[in-house]
Parts: C-alpha cells; sequence; structure tokens
C-alpha cells in the first residue's frame, strides 16, 4: 500500500506541472473545442469490459468530437490509479477517465476523501451481468455445489475476481456468501479478463466476473457456466443452454437487488461546464452509435446512457450499499467507517438523497 500513495504523489506532481503549463478557458473557448487529442484513460487491463466497452466508446465519440482519442490502460487499485492520473491534470477535458462501477469503495479504502460523485461528472455509457463458470471437468455442476463446498471447508475455493473492491468481488460476497455461511478465498486479478484465464491455468476454482468476460470461452467450450446474476436464464448467442440465473441455486442471492457491472466515461467535475455539455453531447451520440451497439451485443454488454442527477444518484446509492457492505464485512482493504464519512445506510439512502448543498453540474 506504501508504493500506491508514493505512486499518488508522483501523479500529483506531474499533475502539478501540467497543470501550471495549461492555460484557464475564458468565454467562448468551448466553442472550439476539442482542438487536440484526447487521451482516455482505463482503470483495468487489457483483454477485459471495462477495456472493451470504453475503448469502444473512445471509438464512437472520435466521430463525433472530430479528433483522435488515445485509450490508454493503468490498472491498479480497482481502478484508483488511473482516477488518481487524471486528477492529476488539467480541467481543460483533454484527460478522462474510463471507469467501471462509479469509483464507489475508494472513500472507505482510502484512496480519496471526497464523494466519487462530486468529485468526478460521470456519463453512464454500458451495464453487465456478472457471472461465475468453472473448467468443463470441475466437479462444480451448480451454484449451490460451489456454495456447499465452501460451507464445509471455508476458505478454501479459490474464486478470481478484478480485485478487492470490484464489481465481481461484490458479486460474490453478496450472492454466494452473504447469508449463505459460505466463505471463499478471493483472488484479486488486474481485471476480469485474467481472472477468467485464472480458471483456464489452473491457478483458482471459479471464476466471478461478467458474461462478457467469460462469453468466448463459453463459445468454445473451455469454460462452462454456472449462474448469473438475474432472476431469469439468459440466452447467449454461440451458447447451447440459456445460463442459469443465481437464483435458481440460491433463492436469497437477489434479495439486495441485481448487482450489475456499469461503465462510465468520468472527467473532472470542475471542468468548465462549457466543455462538460459538449461532451455529455458527444458521448449520448456515441452510446447511440451502431458500431458501439455491435461491439457491446456480441460481448453480451447493454448500451445505457445516463447524465445529471440521474447518474449522480445512481453513483451515490452504488457507494452507500457497497460502502456499508464492505465495512460490516470486514473486509480487507477498508479503512474507514461509512458513518465517519457521511455515507448514508442503504435503507436510509431514499430519505438522505439529495443531500443538502447538492447540486448537479449537468
Amino acid at each position: 500500500m506504501n508504493g500506491f500513495y508514493d505512486r499518488r504523489k508522483v501523479i500529483r506532481g506531474m499533475g502539478a506541472g501540467a497543470v501550471a503549463l495549461t492555460l484557464t478557458p475564458g468565454a467562448g473557448w468551448a466553442q472550439s473545442w476539442p482542438r487536440r487529442p484526447i487521451t482516455l484513460v482505463i482503470g483495468y487491463s487489457e483483454g477485459g469490459g471495462t477495456d472493451t466497452i470504453i475503448r469502444a466508446i473512445g471509438r464512437a465519440l472520435e466521430k463525433h468530437l472530430k479528433v483522435n482519442i488515445r485509450a490508454v490502460n493503468q490498472p491498479g487499485a480497482a481502478g484508483a490509479l488511473a482516477a488518481e492520473a487524471v486528477l492529476g491534470k488539467g480541467n481543460d477535458g483533454y484527460w478522462m477517465f474510463g471507469a467501471a462501477d462509479y469509483n464507489k469503495i475508494y472513500r472507505v479504502q482510502g484512496y480519496s476523501k471526497k464523494a466519487p460523485w462530486l468529485e468526478w461528472q460521470f456519463l453512464k455509457v454500458g451495464r453487465s451481468v456478472p457471472a461465475w463458470a468453472v473448467a468443463p471437468d470441475s466437479q462444480f455442476k451448480t451454484l449451490a455445489d460451489v456454495v456447499e463446498a465452501a460451507r464445509a471447508s471455508p476458505g478454501t475455493i479459490r474464486i478470481s475476481n478484478a480485485g478487492v473492491g470490484s464489481i465481481w468481488h461484490e458479486a460474490t460476497l453478496v450472492a454466494l456468501e452473504r447469508g449463505t455461511g459460505a466463505k471463499f478465498s478471493h483472488v484479486p486479478y488486474t481485471g476480469g479478463a485474467p481472472a477468467a484465464l485464472a480458471v483456464l491455468q489452473g491457478e483458482v476454482d471459479v471464476v466471478g466476473s461478467g458474461v462478457h468476460e467469460q462469453v468466448e470461452y463459453l463459445r468454445t467450450g473451455k469454460l462452462r457456466n454456472l449462474g448469473v446474476f438475474r432472476r431469469e436464464p439468459l440466452v447467449v448467442a454461440g451458447v447451447a443452454e440459456p445460463l442459469p440465473p443465481v437464483t435458481a441455486s440460491i433463492p436469497g442471492a437477489a434479495d439486495l437487488g441485481l448487482i450489475q457491472g456499469v461503465y462510465a466515461v468520468a472527467i473532472r467535475r470542475d471542468t468548465p461546464k462549457e466543455i462538460l455539455t459538449v461532451v455529455q453531447d458527444a458521448v449520448k451520440a456515441a452510446v447511440d452509435d451502431p458500431d458501439f451497439k455491435s461491439v457491446l451485443e456480441n460481448r453480451v454488454m447493454y448500451p445505457e446512457f445516463k447524465t445529471g442527477e440521474e447518474v449522480d444518484r445512481e453513483a451515490a446509492l452504488f457507494e452507500a450499499v457497497t460502502s456499508w457492505l464492505f465495512f460490516e464485512q470486514k473486509m480487507q482493504g477498508v479503512k474507514h467507517n461509512p458513518q465517519d464519512l457521511g455515507i448514508p445506510r442503504p435503507e436510509e439512502f431514499e430519505k438522505w438523497w439529495p443531500p443538502e448543498g447538492y447540486k448537479p453540474v449537468l
């Protein structure tokens, strides 16, 4: 962890220099924005769900913004390293963050002191479905088998994920551990793609990631699906049988609601509103782009655009649910009590939102 904070200091130092060289936008400046290439920093490794959807939205954005968009990966700390890198740059819109799940765990893990929905303007571009799969010859035939084994021998069943605090880690906690008495050995990787590969290499017993990160292995028979975080079966093109819903094996799995992966283009919230509006309009058009939709359809992902208070509210709710879940589960890496940070309990969220002083920027 010390290494993480050392890197943050370096990034901040680099960012300070960048800010010093950046001219403050003036009135009417955004009419000609953007005037040069944009860098889109992706918080997870290549080949995973976040990488796939953010690169696809980047290509679509190029058509609408009429400039090159350079997508680069900076994995680590469930996307926190990439977030910190972009925060260290100027607020002129030329650096954006390819985010997953609204940075919802950063505050309780000590990666950020500010609420993510007050630090970033998120522009939601899509969502995905959590799933669990095993090697074809695995002893486990259903998710119920996996839970029973983990209940009989706590900590011996290894499940890979995209990192502590990632949506796949949370999905396993909610669906397979919460209320079942099962305890797993959670094995983190730098993204959902390497987490799926870990099963093929025999490093873990089960992969908990997104359907989109398993689908090609499912189509070729290299993985066998055990369940998806839905209440109904999921039909996937190229896969012979519908994927079973998690509730078929664990009826109470969806009691907290359906967990989903969420992806967004994020830009510093203090970016001039004129530029934020240009980005918002371009992202909305990009989500409707046929090429973007085609990429998502092939990977079993779903386009969805949200902005303004609607996305702020969703981001705040995600933070509340996950922060309290991880705190109450005493998960490794959680450094702060959500109550001390002013994060409401999920059951109190409806009365709490919007918090005092909140104003949407879009």
